[in-house]
Formats: structure tokens, C-alpha cells, sequence
């Protein structure tokens, strides 16, 4: 044994999910205005994926994105295969 200990899977995980989030909501941020959703449309969006049974975690089991980056684009549309939900 060398000594170190091993880190916590559940830290990790907690960790690596903040970290997600941080990057998705940078990467939002940087969109420039004319191609971002408004804040009330992107809640609405953002909302309807939340319950949405093909999310899984921050991605869409659907296209395979993530959800926060693709609701926050105007141009984009959600890719259930029922119909979109938004």
C-alpha cells in the first residue's frame, strides 16, 4: 500500500457533475445574444426536458446532447421521437 488514499466515487461523481454544470452554463453564456433563447423560453424549454423521460442526467438520451446547451439555442428543436415538446 502506498499510503494514498482513494478518492470517494460519490466526491467524484459530485464533482465531476459541478464541473459539468459550471462548462454548460459558460458555454451558454458565450453564446452571442441574436443565437440564445430568451431566459423565459430556455426555463420553458429547459423545464419540459426535465421531465422528460429520454433526459438522462444533462443529456438528451434522444440526439445525445446536452439538454441545458441545446435549449438554449434558438434555432434548435427538441428531438423526441413522439413530437417535439418544444
Amino acid at each position: 500500500m502506498n499510503g494514498k488514499k482513494e478518492p470517494c466515487p460519490v466526491c467524484e461523481e459530485k464533482r465531476r457533475i459541478a464541473d459539468e454544470e459550471k462548462l454548460l452554463k459558460e458555454y451558454v453564456a458565450s453564446l452571442p445574444e441574436e443565437m440564445r433563447t430568451g431566459e423565459e423560453e430556455y426555463a420553458r424549454r429547459l423545464a419540459l426536458c426535465a421531465a422528460c423521460e429520454r433526459k438522462v442526467d444533462n443529456l438528451c438520451a434522444e440526439c445525445g446532447c446536452f439538454v441545458r446547451a441545446r435549449v438554449a439555442k434558438k434555432n434548435m428543436r427538441c428531438p423526441h421521437p413522439a413530437g417535439r415538446k418544444w
